[in-house]
């Protein structure tokens, strides 16, 4: 059981995203019951190399907070990161315009995550203190 709900955990994956600079990043808020996760972050990196990046990162920290996750899958120009309540897609700009995957759910809002991410205490660094 992780110590997150859905949506803290998908501002998180945001956050990370966003520190190791993904570009065009946008949280995804499905109506209850209509997905088989609730929330989806799609962010895109300017190489392949910042794609695994954000992926590593994100990937990382569910692993520091034993959050349940599947392996990462996908490869160049497009990775996946699965935390069954939230789904992780980081694209290069080339896969991101063909695949359009941000128009596949037209139910879905985006969540204004600007201000949440505000008051989203970092674990990571509340535990750098403890130490």
């Amino acid at each position: 059981m992780s110590a997150f709900t859905p949506r803290d955990l998908a501002l998180h994956a945001v956050r990370l995203a966003l520190d190791k600079g993904g570009e065009q990043v946008r949280l995804l808020e499905f109506p209850a019951g209509g997905m088989v996760f609730d929330y989806a972050v799609l962010a895109t990196g300017r190489s392949d190399r910042q794609v695994h990046t954000i992926v590593d990162e994100i990937y990382h920290f569910c692993k520091r907070h034993q959050i349940p996750r599947m392996p990462v899958e996908g490869e160049a120009g497009w990775m996946l990161i699965d935390c069954i309540d939230v789904v992780v897609h980081a694209f290069d700009q080339e896969r991101r315009d063909l695949y359009k995957i941000d128009k596949i759910w037209p139910a879905a809002k985006d969540v204004d995550y600007d201000k949440l991410l505000k008051k989203l205490p970092d674990p990571d660094k509340r535990a750098a203190k403890q130490a």
